[in-house]
Formats: structure tokens, C-alpha cells, sequence
């Protein structure tokens, strides 16, 4: 019996082993498969870990950077702060001294330009500068003499403006890239007035009159002819202009800006202020402040330690912001600012590398051999691209200079560059620094 009942269990169990064995198939399979899951997640936390152990910054913790993918060589960025998903880890972290920064950076271009002080180079905002290229240009319909429509740039604008400018060498004044710079300011905000503090031969003049032939000009020096043997001064025919130079001359901050700002003969918001005087620059953009002028080009933003006169090398915004003895004033300066940002020269110095002049000592020029960690990505890359080398033998050419930079006057053309920059200002009520 006992024998008969061992064989029954079994037959019975091998019974109920053959009945499921497909269902327990199954189930192994399914575990297999979650174990695999399981298993390549793990190697993947594993890996993601070990590669921030190594580098904490190389994934988007906290700088995250988004680049257009229109060109390369473009110098276009748009800089993103840090995502809402990310800020526990930024916060987890912030004890160790790594914080969340804003930057902008360029493909194939060494500088970084910070939007904070204590730097080389340093940005702040939204400012039209920063898509000089694309203004420039970009094509727009433009009627001609037979009624038709054609396209042309903004920069076939300003290359006919340029050709015809009253100096051709203006030794001592703006050229090609500063020119540049405050006829895109000019263009952009369109001011109601654009004071002009250092006139010299009257290029300058020339330019802000060829943006725009509504603007009111104050025309400020104190000199009645130009210096450098620049001979006879241009002086704009049109009643518009102001002429304060000479025995007119009229300082920029003694100027009756109460008074006119309240008989509304000064809209402050719509004013343009351009600084090329070589005077005190920080205090003079503070004293508009005050006023409520709203923005100000510093045509000779020269580098730390560099700098024609004493003011120049002691006030300048770039030096400002990145000067450590000068940190409270730099602080006050980027607090009272909308918008901060340097204008792009329109090649790379290495374009020069066949002029065998040396650098300035007092700067404002640049060099082939120059680093260009603390200037912004130039407009065109002609030395990567061959259109661009198009788009700059074509302002060469049409200017009568020789794009290899040769002979001085060439050079001096294209290498004049001092970080020419534009400033929006804030319109509340704090205009000093000891506010």
C-alpha cells in the first residue's frame, strides 16, 4: 500500500510538473528579462556617477549653453540659466563655491564672457551688439531710382556712407570698426538726440548724421579745430546740430539737462550719449545717470593697464568690471545696467599676420599674435570660412584696402579696435554709487 501510495504521489506530481510547465517558461523568462533591466540601470547610474567624480561640471548641472546652429563661425549664442529641475543639485552644492553663472561662448573662439565682474570679459543683457552680424546683414527691400525693389544690407548702406567720409585716414578719430558700432547704435535706437562728447574732424558727426537725418546732435569739444593736423573740422550743414566747441564749448555734464528735460525739449529715454572725450569715462556715465539718460557708447573701452591718457587708464567700463581695485565701482556700474556689451570687430586680428608693425603701447589696436581671450567673436571668420572671406574682400575692395593688411593704412583700418561698447542704463532713482 505504502509502496502504491508513493507511486501515485508521483505520477501526480510529475502529472501537475508537465500540466505547468509552460506557464513556469514564462515566468523564468519575464524574470530573466526584469533582471536585465535591472541590471543595465544600475551600470548606467554607475557610469553617469563616475563620470561626474570626474568632472562635475562636464554634463548640465549647472551651466547650461544653447548654440545656434545656423553657422558655425556666426559668433551667435544665447546663454540659458539653469534649469528649474536641476536647482537642488545647484543648491546642494552651493556651500562648495560653485554657483550658477551665465556666460556666452563661441565655436572656435577662446574667450568667455561672463555676466558678472572680476573678469576679462563681461556681458550683461540683451543689447543689439550682440547680433551685429545678422543686422548687418541680413537683406531688406530697398526701392531704387526706377521704382523697382531690390535687396540690399545694412552693411552696402554703410559702406557708401564710409567711402565718402570728410577724412579718409582720420588719424585721430573712429575707423572702420568703431564706425561701425555707433552707426548700428544710431540705426537701432533711433534717438531723438545723440550727444556727441569729443568731435575732433567731425567723422564721427558724419556718421550719427548718415544714420539718421531726424536725430538732434550736440556736437561737444572744447577745441575749435581738430588735433593731429587734421586740418579743417566737417561740421554738419543741417539745423539740427548743435556746435558746443570753441568758444561754445559747453561740457557734457554742464549741459541744462533739468531744464530741458523738463521744458521736454530732451526726451531722456530716447537719448544717445557718445563718449569719445578721454575723459574720466565711469564718472561721466554715472553724472548722465543722474539724468536719466538711458544709453551711453564708449568708443575708447580700453583693457586693463592700457590707455592714452591717465583717464583712460582708470575709468573705462572694461576696466571697471574687471580691475580689482576698482570692484565697488565696477559692482554699481553692472547693477545700473539693462544691457552691457562690446561691439565685434569685423575680422580676427590673425588677419594681420602679414603686417610687421608692432602693438601700441598705449593698445587699441589689435595684433596677429594676440591671445583674444578677453574680446568678443568677431563678425566674419575669413580665416575659417570661405564665404566670409568673401563677405571681408568685398568691404576691402569697395574701400580700396588690401585684406592682407600690409601696408599701415591697412592695417590701421581693420586692427583699430578698442571694445567700442554700448551701455543701456536703469531709470529708477538710484544714480550714485553711494545710494
Amino acid at each position: 500500500i505504502k509502496q502504491n501510495i508513493t507511486m501515485n504521489s508521483n505520477i501526480n506530481l510529475n502529472s501537475r510538473r508537465g500540466q505547468s510547465s509552460p506557464q513556469r517558461q514564462q515566468g523564468r523568462q519575464a524574470a530573466q528579462s526584469w533582471r536585465t533591466v535591472i541590471f543595465l540601470f544600475c551600470a548606467f547610474c554607475t557610469g553617469i556617477l563616475y563620470e561626474r567624480a570626474l568632472n562635475p561640471c562636464l554634463l548640465d548641472d549647472f551651466i547650461v549653453q544653447t548654440k545656434t546652429a545656423k553657422d558655425k563661425n556666426n559668433g551667435n549664442l544665447r546663454s540659458n540659466s539653469l534649469p528649474q529641475k536641476q536647482s537642488a543639485a545647484a543648491a546642494a552644492l552651493s556651500s562648495s563655491g560653485l554657483q550658477d553663472q551665465k556666460m556666452r561662448q563661441w565655436d572656435n573662439w577662446p574667450a568667455i564672457a561672463y555676466e558678472e565682474v572680476q573678469h576679462a570679459l563681461v556681458t550683461k543683457g540683451d543689447s543689439f551688439f550682440n547680433q551685429a552680424r545678422e543686422l548687418y546683414y541680413q537683406k531688406t527691400q530697398q526701392p531704387n531710382n526706377d521704382s523697382d525693389k531690390q535687396q540690399q544690407t545694412l552693411m552696402d548702406e554703410f559702406l557708401k556712407v564710409y567711402k565718402n567720409r570728410p577724412d579718409q585716414t582720420n588719424l585721430c578719430g573712429i575707423r572702420i570698426n568703431h564706425a561701425l558700432a555707433l552707426f548700428l547704435a544710431v540705426k537701432q535706437i533711433n534717438p531723438t538726440l545723440v550727444v556727441e562728447s569729443g568731435v575732433n574732424a567731425g567723422v564721427s558727426t558724419y556718421i550719427i548724421r548718415a544714420a539718421s537725418p531726424t536725430t538732434k546732435i550736440f556736437a561737444i569739444d572744447p577745441l575749435a579745430k581738430p588735433i593731429c593736423g587734421q586740418g579743417k573740422r566737417w561740421v554738419d550743414p543741417s539745423d539740427l546740430t548743435t556746435n558746443y566747441w570753441g568758444g561754445n564749448f559747453t561740457d557734457l555734464l554742464d549741459l541744462d539737462w533739468k531744464g530741458m528735460i523738463a521744458k521736454k525739449e530732451v526726451d531722456p529715454a530716447s537719448t544717445l550719449v557718445f563718449l569719445d572725450d578721454h575723459l574720466h569715462t565711469y564718472n561721466r556715465i554715472a553724472g548722465v545717470r543722474k539724468f536719466g539718460l538711458r544709453h551711453v557708447v564708449v568708443e575708447d573701452n580700453y583693457k586693463l593697464g592700457e590707455g592714452a591718457t591717465p583717464f583712460d587708464k582708470k575709468s573705462t567700463p572694461k576696466q571697471m568690471f574687471h580691475g580689482e581695485k576698482w570692484k565697488k565701482e565696477g559692482d554699481w556700474l553692472f547693477d545700473n545696467t539693462v544691457a552691457y556689451a562690446e561691439f565685434p570687430p569685423l575680422v580676427p586680428p590673425i588677419m594681420a599676420a602679414a603686417f610687421k608693425g608692432k602693438r601700441k603701447e598705449a593698445g587699441g589696436f589689435m595684433v596677429a599674435a594676440d591671445d583674444n581671450k578677453d574680446i568678443v567673436h568677431p563678425m566674419l571668420r575669413p580665416d575659417l570660412n570661405e564665404d566670409d572671406m568673401k563677405l571681408y574682400t568685398h568691404v576691402a575692395d569697395t574701400l580700396g584696402y588690401d585684406a592682407a593688411l600690409v601696408d599701415n593704412e591697412s592695417y590701421m583700418q581693420f586692427m583699430n579696435y578698442n571694445q567700442i561698447c554700448h551701455l543701456e542704463l536703469k531709470s529708477d532713482e538710484k544714480t550714485t554709487i553711494d545710494n
